[in-house]
């Protein structure tokens, strides 16, 4: 005899798999996030090791370039406009994306996910107990602001880049570094436009069924 049907239409059965999957998650939480852990450790090491790689080779193909490294960190510290004004060649843009690198590196670290992951971490820690208020958002806003800084003067170089010699690999090196930091930033906006639109509430909950974007790994 066929079993009975116990959810008949297309609303019940969707929800009954949701629960389904939210029993199983609840049940296997640290199995999953440890093997999530494992694969994004080793992805995150080749991810970084080729943003350096890409970035070095394009960089030592060029005469001179690493003679100007001195004087283009310096350069770093200037306004935006000097800064377009010392990207009259392709040396000096290659230059220019090598010390984007380097200061992208210390300040997000070989992975967007972890990075996305901590700067979540810090704002709940900044709720109070009670919850009578809302937590210190200007901890993501703040974060974003200075990943969008330091793509600004990615994307400026790449531009020029782009008119010295094309797509190329210099122009393919100069991505990289500017869809990991986009990638950075919309990890971190997701945070910020689930808080604001629905609140906290929201924004756990979709962090503990693992629909934050940078928990899918989603990659710009």
């Amino acid at each position: 005899m066929a079993r009975p049907t116990i959810h008949k239409t297309v609303q019940e059965r969707k929800e009954a798999a949701q629960e389904k999957h939210r029993r199983y998650y609840a049940k296997h939480r640290d199995q999953i996030l440890q093997r999530q852990r494992a694969h994004g450790v080793k992805k995150c090491d080749k991810e970084a090791e080729a943003i350096s790689k890409e970035i070095l080779r394009a960089v030592a193909k060029l005469h001179g370039c690493e003679d100007d490294d001195e004087s283009g960190s310096d350069s770093d510290n200037s306004s935006d406009d000097d800064e377009t004004d010392t990207l009259s060649n392709l040396p000096a843009c290659l230059l220019a994306i090598k010390v984007a690198k380097d200061d992208m590196l210390p300040l997000i670290g070989a992975d967007p996910c972890e990075f996305a992951k901590g700067k979540l971490g810090e704002y709940v820690k900044s709720i109070p107990d009670d919850c009578s208020t809302k937590g210190d958002i200007s901890i993501i806003v703040n974060s974003i602001s200075e990943i969008e800084k330091l793509l600004k003067r990615v994307i400026r170089a790449q531009d020029k880049i782009l008119n010295f010699c094309g797509i190329s690999p210099e122009w393919h090196a100069a991505d990289t570094v500017s869809r990991f930091l986009k990638t950075t930033a919309a990890y971190l906006e997701d945070i910020q436009l689930l808080e604001m639109s629905r609140g906290i509430v929201e924004l756990t909950t979709a962090q503990w069924l693992g629909e934050l974007m940078y928990q899918k790994d989603i990659r710009i």
